[in-house]
């Protein structure tokens, strides 16, 4: 069995040699930033059911319980940094050239561009934009005046409760979005999955999809379901794996 650096040099290579590449990235991705994986020992979802505060049907009945759970992820975020993962990706990104290199993410931190990347894809939205459901009203979110305690904001056209633009249970994806990250997945040589558990769909099919003409990574902490449809499996903390992925690549293209 091949160890995991021999694993590592043939995603490099892989990688080296292809004109365009894929990241998808999980909730794993920002543990080590301090923000919880939900599902987690530790994580919101031990502090929270998703059904009471995760849910559009919960918000449209609800928002003032839904907001106390906003509020809980904006302290959580506001103080995060990226983390050797993240800066990694970036590194690989920059060896390879910006429009080489995408990044599809499930996760609403914001981790990825403050590392440095760009081509980002935020799958599941972005809480820097406020929204109204009602009316699509829309505004850039200002801390102080949207997170004030045991209160939430309305939208200033039709007073519906504003939530920021991220995608809870039961509300589709962007598909301008998802639809652009899936074509870039779908022209990519290898698409490398990182700290994700490969449970959230649709944003999973874009490793998963069995109609990718591409190789298929997998940098995780533990296997997932899904390991026998990938090319390649890399168990271990991203801090660690990432960077040898970006060093054993930087060796390479030296050569």
């Amino acid at each position: 069995m091949d160890t995991n650096d021999e694993i590592i040099k043939s995603v490099a290579k892989h990688i080296l040699k292809a004109e365009t590449i894929t990241f998808f990235t999980g909730a794993g991705t920002s543990v080590h930033s301090g923000i919880p994986d939900f599902r987690s020992e530790g994580g919101l979802w031990e502090k929270f059911k998703p059904s009471e505060v995760a849910t559009i049907g919960a918000f449209r009945k609800n928002p003032a319980k839904v907001w106390e759970f906003f509020r809980i992820i904006y302290e959580d975020f506001r103080p995060v940094e990226p983390n050797a993962g993240h800066y990694a990706i970036t590194e690989i990104q920059q060896m390879k050239g910006e429009n080489r290199v995408h990044i599809a993410t499930q996760n609403i931190d914001g981790l990825h561009q403050k590392s440095g990347s760009t081509n980002v894809y935020e799958l599941h939205g972005n809480p820097d934009i406020m929204h109204c459901i009602r009316c699509s009203y829309e505004e850039k979110m200002n801390y102080e005046k949207h997170i004030e305690p045991e209160k939430f904001p309305l939208c200033p056209k039709c007073e519906n409760p504003l939530k920021p633009k991220v995608i809870l249970f039961g509300e589709p994806l962007d598909r301008d979005i998802i639809s652009t990250a899936m074509r870039v997945a779908n022209r990519s040589e290898i698409v490398v999955g990182v700290a994700t558990s490969l449970e959230v769909f649709p944003a999973a099919n874009i490793l998963l999809s069995p109609s990718l003409p591409t190789k298929k990574a997998l940098f995780n902490l533990v296997p997932t379901l899904y390991n026998e449809q990938l090319d390649y499996y890399v168990e271990g903390d991203i801090i660690e794996t990432l960077p040898t992925l970006a060093r054993i690549l930087k060796e390479l293209s030296e050569k």
